[in-house]
């Protein structure tokens, strides 16, 4: 008889280990269909990113600010072609490949009105060329 409740026990016990790795897995899954559906079309590989321009780092510059909301005070602290900086460049590269990396600059902004956050307050954004002019396309810190 002993032996019979020492047994129901470790079904027990297996059935509520089995519920409760079911239960995170499930609630895993959720997370994982929520983050995917959260994530903004512009965090994908472009399409369509044509060469730059002559000066390329002016107008990304501008996509950027017009990005950003104005009630921020955003303020363009640096701007470098995607292959030429050693920060965020590898990051467009593998994710997208080097002729992208090529066609992209990346463009740091500093939200003033957020400071003293220094996470809150820093944006990094990939920006390219397309035909409807130069237009971020992600948004990665």
């Amino acid at each position: 008889m002993i032996a019979a409740r020492g047994a129901a026990a470790a079904r027990a016990a297996a059935l509520a280990a089995a519920a409760v790795v079911a239960a995170a897995t499930a609630a895993a899954a959720v997370v994982a269909a929520a983050t995917a559906a959260a994530a903004p079309a512009a965090a994908r590989c472009p399409t369509g990113a044509l060469p730059f321009t002559a000066n390329p780092i002016g107008p990304a510059a501008d996509a950027a600010l017009r990005t950003d909301r104005a009630r921020n005070h955003p303020l363009v602290t640096g701007a470098t072609i995607a292959s030429d900086d050693t920060a965020r460049g590898p990051e467009a590269k593998a994710r997208c490949g080097a002729p992208v990396s090529r066609r992209t600059v990346v463009v740091y902004v500093l939200d003033r009105a957020l400071l003293p956050s220094a996470s809150l307050s820093q944006r990094v954004y990939f920006v390219s060329r397309f035909r409807s002019g130069y237009r971020v396309w992600a948004r990665v810190h």
